[in-house]
């Protein structure tokens, strides 16, 4: 018999346990055609390895300019025909968004202004298959046809989209040696080849990261984005003296995003399993190949750090010192998100110069909708998805009130 996983929930034994070595990510475990071998599912000294390859690419610059240089442009050319129309779907937005974004970040050589819109509609279609596969272990359709349909994707991505970006980084690195070398891309595809060999690394691995990391870059920043712009119209209703705040003050925008992402994990619980027989910081015994269930969504409604109103949004929340205000939800220890500094920003400080702050990626996006007046549809209203036990969006109407384009 099958015993039930042991529960960790409060923030200090989440975190405890977050940080232990001993338990093994193990929730990913149900689309091995997608992330078997890929840097989220691996452990101990095989991931200290692969995860200090690829920090190469995440240096303390890259968030900056990324930010800085390249949403910008794609934010712009992305958002123009929905100006156009006078409306849009942040869900679908989003993931417009961030899939340009997270195709430069995997290597993928496409931008929104020279991609076909069939290309792109392809590619929007394979990514959010690949973030079913991904979150398969809460999925509510039949796992063994979406594990299929996922493998198809991955054929098709591969075919499409990863090979030609593939030949191209090829020569680009076979190339170095020349005096008059040109310069690399800056992006996964052309790291992991480049340290191909020297790991033994087969295609299909590399196959399976890069599609990884198109999936992780875009899958939960399109769902944060709603969450993070339902919340703060909700608060604002409310509070309507804020949103000329929301609307001007870009650091008070921030404290709304990182408010939602505290409410709003990508992932509701982290699972891992037991490595050997421990004691977890609790006092909770646990023994080889024992499931723990980590509650993300307690902790980070833990009332002793959160206060007494923690289960809900407030940008003005004061949150104890050395507690991130979006709590655990990009997680601890070796699985820390390589993304958090992309999409949360830098945490500021009270001396922070607002023209010289990171903000990231989902406040940078709100930002320039809310300067265009984007405000949710009076005649259309948002539907949860039911295809997953996760609280995420399917649909999200918006309509424009500034339609500016310069």
């Amino acid at each position: 018999m099958v015993s039930d996983p042991v529960q960790v929930s409060g923030f200090t034994d989440a975190l405890a346990s977050l940080c232990d070595q001993r338990l093994v990510q193990s929730m990913y475990s149900e689309c091995d055609v997608l992330l078997e071998g890929v840097l989220l599912t691996l452990h101990g000294d095989t991931h200290a390895q692969r995860r200090a390859i690829e920090l190469q690419l995440f240096r303390r610059d890259f968030a900056r300019y990324y930010e800085s240089t390249v949403l910008p442009g794609i934010v712009a050319q992305t958002l123009a025909p929905d100006l156009q129309r006078g409306q849009l779907d942040l869900h679908e937005f989003g993931a417009r968004v961030t899939l340009n974004l997270s195709a430069r970040i995997a290597g993928l050589d496409i931008t929104p202004a020279s991609a076909a819109a069939e290309d792109s509609a392809l590619l929007l279609r394979i990514v959010r298959k690949f973030g079913e596969g991904a979150t398969l272990f809460h999925s509510t359709r039949d796992k063994n046809q979406v594990r299929q349909e996922v493998a198809d994707a991955l054929a098709t991505f591969d075919a499409h989209f990863l090979q030609p970006a593939w030949q191209r980084r090829k020569g680009l690195l076979e190339a170095q040696s020349a005096e008059d070398a040109p310069e690399l891309p800056r992006d996964i595809l052309t790291l992991l080849l480049s340290h191909q060999a020297e790991q033994g690394w087969d295609d299909a691995l590399i196959r399976r990261e890069v599609a990884f990391f198109m999936q992780a870059a875009s899958h939960s920043s399109a769902n944060a984005l709603v969450h993070c712009f339902h919340e703060l119209v909700c608060w604002c209703r409310e509070h309507p003296a804020d949103w000329e705040r929301v609307r001007t003050d870009p650091l008070f925008l921030q404290r709304c995003v990182h408010e939602a992402l505290r409410l709003h994990p990508a992932s509701p619980v982290a699972w891992r399993t037991a490595s050997c027989p421990f004691s977890l910081a609790d006092g909770q015994g646990v023994e080889t190949g024992e499931s723990v269930v980590i509650d993300l969504t307690e902790a980070n409604q833990e009332p002793s750090l959160f206060g007494e109103d923690s289960h809900r949004f407030n940008p003005h929340r004061q949150v104890r010192e050395r507690v991130n205000p979006y709590g655990l939800t990009f997680g601890v220890g070796i699985h820390t998100c390589f993304g958090r500094e992309l999409a949360g920003g830098s945490l500021p400080k009270t001396d922070t110069n607002p023209d010289e702050h990171h903000f990231g990626t989902l406040t940078s996006i709100l930002r320039t909708l809310l300067e265009h007046g984007a405000t949710p549809d009076p005649g259309t209203a948002p539907s949860r998805d039911d295809a997953t036990v996760r609280a995420n969006w399917k649909s999200y109407p918006l309509i424009f009130t500034r339609r500016e384009t310069s």
